[in-house]
């Protein structure tokens, strides 16, 4: 089965393509879509674990490689033949990876939004992994309200303030715990291959976004190579899910990348 998708806007327009982030839904994207739907076929897709694709259980070993199987058979059941991939967070890394391993001469344009490039240091992944199984753990045996407090609690949602993180919060409690910790271990960072070397060659134009207030993804654009079909894009005043917090200066910022 292809995972779960939604269309809007016409078919005879470009096609974007949009990847949630991890705890999200493709319902994420939809203050963006309205200001795009009118100029563009948007496409979003549910992730394993996620959504409506809650059920989709990927291999441990595999799930990078599991993720674009299914999002090829999503977009070739939507009968899709050019499209811009547009993914945030963990939607961003099985997005970026995407690009890297398959070779999809219908992808035009790459859209990054706040997502790690890959770790190329053996002890970083080692870390990394106890980091993701520990929080996989929590979600698995713990009541999701619990894990969600303690997920917005890491420095990374620091711009965000006690009322806000109440509202994702309650956004985000219809999610599955044992679901998520599959997709967590699954995609974890440490599975990720490090993109480095797929920049440095690739001709296939790149856009990375962020957010003023991320320092940890400001570290991560400074790593990108300075080529000509690489742009990186600040947000300013912005934190870590730009898309979110400024979705008209978003889609704006996508209506750019056509011109």
């Amino acid at each position: 089965m292809p995972l779960y998708s939604e269309q809007q806007g016409s078919t005879s327009h470009p096609t974007l393509v949009f990847l949630h982030g991890f705890l999200g839904n493709r319902n994420d994207w939809q203050s963006t879509i309205e200001a795009l739907k009118d100029d563009y076929h948007c496409v979003t897709i549910d992730l394993p674990g996620h959504g409506r694709s809650a059920g989709c259980v990927i291999s441990l070993e595999d799930g990078f490689e599991n993720c674009h199987q299914l999002i090829q058979f999503t977009l070739a059941s939507l009968n899709i033949h050019s499209f811009t991939l547009i993914g945030y967070s963990l939607g961003g890394r099985i997005a970026l990876d995407y690009a890297r391993t398959q070779q999809d001469q219908r992808l035009q344009h790459l859209v990054l939004e706040s997502c790690h490039l890959g770790l190329d240091n053996e002890q970083e992944k080692t870390q990394r992994r106890q980091f993701d199984l520990d929080w996989a753990t929590h979600f698995a045996t713990n009541a999701i309200d619990e894990s969600l407090m303690q997920w917005y609690s890491q420095p990374i949602f620091d711009d965000l303030n006690d009322i806000q993180k109440q509202f994702i919060i309650e956004k985000r409690s219809h999610n599955y715990g044992v679901f998520l910790a599959n997709m967590l271990l699954s995609t974890s960072l440490a599975n990720q291959q490090c993109a480095s070397h797929f920049l440095e060659k690739t001709d296939l134009p790149i856009t990375y976004l962020y957010g003023e207030k991320d320092t940890k993804f400001a570290q991560v654009a400074s790593l990108f190579p300075t080529l000509n079909n690489i742009k990186i894009r600040c947000f300013n005043g912005l934190g870590h899910n730009t898309h979110q917090q400024d979705p008209i200066n978003y889609a704006n910022t996508i209506k750019q990348l056509s011109n």
